[in-house]
Formats: C-alpha cells, sequence, structure tokens
C-alpha cells in the first residue's frame, strides 16, 4: 500500500513538472548555477538535481554555509549576493519544516524567485525519502531547463527602493554622517578579479645533477572567473659539478608568465589546470685541474622555458592559503657543459629535456 501511495505521489509531480518545462535551445557552453548546502540532507538532494539534469548545459555547484532564513525580501537580497559573488546565473537552496520541504529557485538577471512545496518524510536512505527527493529533482529540473529555454519560472521579484535619508534643517552647515554617503556602483567585472602574491621553495629535476636544483619562487597576478594569470620568478641555489677534472658552477634563472583555468573550485578549495612560458637563465663558470684541460669563460646562457601545469589550493583563512603545484618544463636551448681538452670538446653534462618540477608556496589574496 505504501509503495502504491509513493508511485501516485511520483507520478502526480512528474505531469506537474513536464507541464511547465520548455525545451531549451542550448547555447555554446555550461552556465552555472550555486546551491547552498547547510545540510548533509541539502548535499544528498543537489546530489539527486545532478542526476536529473546530468544532460543540461550547467554547472550545479555546492556551497556550503548556513541557510538563506529571514523575511522572503532577506532571502532574495542573500541569494543575489551568492550569485554576484560567485558569478552565477541561478540560485537553489532548500528550507524544510517537519515533512514539508520548500523549494527555492532565483534567478537574479530577471528577478524570478519559484518556489514549490514537497512533500520529503524520512531521512536520506529510506525508501520514502528517496521518492520524495526524486520529485524534488525534478522540479528543480524544470526550472533549470526554463531559465535555460530564457523563460523562467516563478513571478518577478519587486525590490524596493531604500528610503531616502531625510535631514533636518539647520542653521549651519549639513553634515552627511559617513552612512549615508553613496558611491558609484562598483562595475561586476571589478569585483570579479583577484589579486595575489605568493612566496615559496621549488625543486626540479634538470638531469644536471641526480637530486635536480633547488630554489626560491616568488610571483604576482591577478585571478579572473574564467582563469588566473601569473608572474613567476625562480632563484634556484648554486651548484657545484666536479668529477676530478674540472668543477663547474652552475646556476639557474627563470622567469614567465602561466595562466590555468580551474576545473574544481568549491568553497577554499581550487583544483586548476594550465600551461606558461618564460626565460630560463643559466650562469655557467668552470675551474680546470689539469694544464692540459682548458676552461670556458664564465658565460650566461638563456633558454627557452615552456609547458603545462597543474596546482592545487586551499584557503585556511580570509587572506592567506597554501598551494601546491606540479610542472613538466621543456628547456629548449639549453647548455651541454663540457670542456676542450687537446683541442676536442669532452661533454660531461647535457641535462634533461624535459624537467618534472614542483613547488610549495604561501599565497596573500588581499
Amino acid at each position: 500500500m505504501a509503495s502504491g501511495v509513493v508511485l501516485i505521489r511520483l507520478g502526480l509531480v512528474a505531469a506537474l513538472c513536464l507541464g511547465v518545462e520548455v525545451r531549451a535551445e542550448h547555447g555554446g557552453g555550461a552556465w552555472l548555477a550555486v546551491a547552498r548546502i547547510a545540510s548533509e540532507e541539502d548535499g544528498a538532494l543537489l546530489e539527486r538535481v545532478r542526476g536529473q539534469s546530468s544532460d543540461l548545459p550547467v554547472e550545479l555547484r555546492a556551497m556550503p554555509g548556513p541557510s538563506l532564513e529571514g523575511p522572503p525580501q532577506d532571502q532574495w537580497r542573500s541569494a543575489v549576493a551568492l550569485a554576484d559573488a560567485h558569478q552565477a546565473r541561478a540560485v537553489l537552496w532548500f528550507q524544510r519544516s517537519g515533512a514539508e520541504l520548500r523549494v527555492h529557485f532565483a534567478e537574479p538577471g530577471s528577478r524570478h524567485l519559484f518556489v514549490r512545496t514537497a512533500k520529503l518524510e524520512g531521512h536520506p536512505g529510506a525508501l520514502e525519502w528517496s521518492a520524495g527527493a526524486e520529485a524534488v529533482a525534478l522540479v528543480v529540473r524544470s526550472a533549470l531547463r526554463a531559465v535555460e529555454a530564457g523563460t523562467p519560472l516563478g513571478e518577478v521579484v519587486e525590490v524596493p527602493a531604500p528610503p531616502a535619508p531625510v535631514l533636518e534643517p539647520t542653521s549651519g552647515p549639513v553634515v552627511v554622517p559617513p552612512e549615508l554617503w553613496t558611491y558609484p556602483p562598483a562595475s561586476k567585472d571589478s569585483r570579479s578579479l583577484r589579486w595575489q602574491v605568493l612566496v615559496g621553495g621549488l625543486a626540479a629535476l634538470d638531469g644536471y645533477t641526480d637530486s635536480g636544483h633547488q630554489g626560491l619562487l616568488i610571483g604576482s597576478g591577478w585571478e579572473f572567473p574564467s582563469g588566473r594569470l601569473r608572474l613567476l620568478l625562480s632563484l634556484s641555489l648554486a651548484r657545484m659539478l666536479p668529477d676530478g677534472r674540472t668543477d663547474v658552477k652552475l646556476e639557474q634563472y627563470s622567469g614567465g608568465l602561466w595562466w590555468d583555468f580551474p576545473l574544481l573550485q568549491v568553497g577554499e578549495l581550487r583544483w586548476g589546470v594550465g600551461a606558461g612560458a618564460g626565460l630560463l637563465l643559466f650562469g655557467r663558470s668552470t675551474e680546470s685541474h689539469f694544464p692540459g684541460i682548458q676552461a670556458a669563460n664564465p658565460r650566461f646562457i638563456p633558454a627557452l622555458l615552456v609547458g603545462p601545469d597543474t596546482s592545487l589550493r586551499w584557503g585556511f583563512s580570509r587572506l592567506l592559503a597554501v598551494e601546491l603545484s606540479v610542472a613538466a618544463d621543456a628547456a629548449v636551448g639549453r647548455p651541454e657543459l663540457g670542456y676542450s681538452e687537446n683541442g676536442n670538446f669532452v661533454p660531461r653534462n647535457q641535462g634533461w629535456a624535459v624537467r618534472p618540477r614542483a613547488s610549495l608556496a604561501l599565497v596573500l589574496l588581499p
């Protein structure tokens, strides 16, 4: 009997959802919708929504945090702020009271708010809960398809303008308190930019020695919603390369631009993949221990540095984060170390064409 009631309920909800769905004319790429996740049940509901909406060109991103509570106008303002902060097109959140679940779906661009109430009994994992969760997922799928088609569901939210301040007339000059000062609204692009500075260390296997080289890494750049551009500079520790006949002192310096884009960004965790190119400068000087071996004059040798990299960043405070990067750098034009003996060139260190590199840095996010 209980299973029959569940099936009837599923059929009614599915019919309601199908009645309001509009076929979407898909664009060139996926757009972003964020979901406020305030409990484990919210997370389980979001997974059901993802399963029902996997064929739609939309990325559903979880945003852990407190539920959007308060009067409807306050909830709407919180949803708009959440969408602006993540450059999202829509915001989804849930509110449960006993066996009733209110589903809220907001599209700030058109000021539409879609609200539906569904029956959700039991807890995640139970049969009756699973049936109600599937019905909720179908409702959200309909709202997502409507936004994709340009015909969002729900009612238009009227946002009242804040009342103008009333200043009492005085005999002296009028002083406006700082809390009533007004400024031109900041553009959305300016809020989405984020400057950053990083300082750390690096280690690379270059083929000149078994242990490679280690050094200091510093950088600076700008982070956009679609990617990040950084200027990275490195200074390696000088290495002595003895072979019993000569001592070669090798130094390495590099600088270049690296671009990456986020593959995963959940809360304060960011995983990015990209590539870059720059200049690698070798400083070489040789000391000979035998009269028949002619040491070359000290010189700097430039080479091209290019290759892919990937990075994982975790922010442990509002201003600080730690970032681990792994890269494979191709050194084009690297020097071959050797010496001249009786008019003949004798090679001793050639170096690798592709050099694995890892770095760990502290990132400042003002």
